[in-house]
C-alpha cells in the first residue's frame, strides 16, 4: 500500500471512525479537512487524487461502510473494532478485478 493511502486510512480512523453512526457530518468539510491536513503532511494534491481518487467520495464510502456495520453503543464499546477498521479501508478505484 502506498504511504497517500495509508496517511488516508489512518486519517480516516482518527477523523471518521469515532463518529456516532447517527451524527450528521458534512462530507464536504471532511475532505477540506483532509486536504488541508495532506497538504500539511506533505502528500500532493496530484499524487492523493492519482492514488486515492475523488476524496469526497472516497470519505462518503467509508462513512457508508462504517455506518453499515454500525452496532448500538453499548454493544459497540464492548466489541472489537476490526470490522470497523476493516469497513473504513479505501478500495482501491484503480486496481483491477
Amino acid at each position: 500500500m502506498s504511504a497517500t493511502k495509508e496517511f488516508f486510512e489512518t486519517w480516516l480512523q482518527e477523523n471518521v471512525g469515532d463518529l456516532p453512526a447517527e451524527s450528521e457530518v458534512s462530507v464536504a468539510v471532511l475532505a477540506q479537512q483532509f486536504e488541508q491536513d495532506a497538504d500539511a503532511a506533505g502528500y500532493g494534491r496530484e499524487v492523493r487524487e492519482d492514488e486515492i481518487g475523488d476524496i469526497e467520495e472516497a470519505i462518503a464510502e467509508a462513512l457508508r461502510k462504517a455506518r453499515a456495520g454500525a452496532k448500538p453503543q453499548a454493544a459497540a464499546e464492548e466489541s472489537d473494532p476490526a470490522p470497523v477498521m476493516e469497513a473504513l479501508k479505501v478500495d482501491d478505484p484503480k486496481s483491477g478485478p
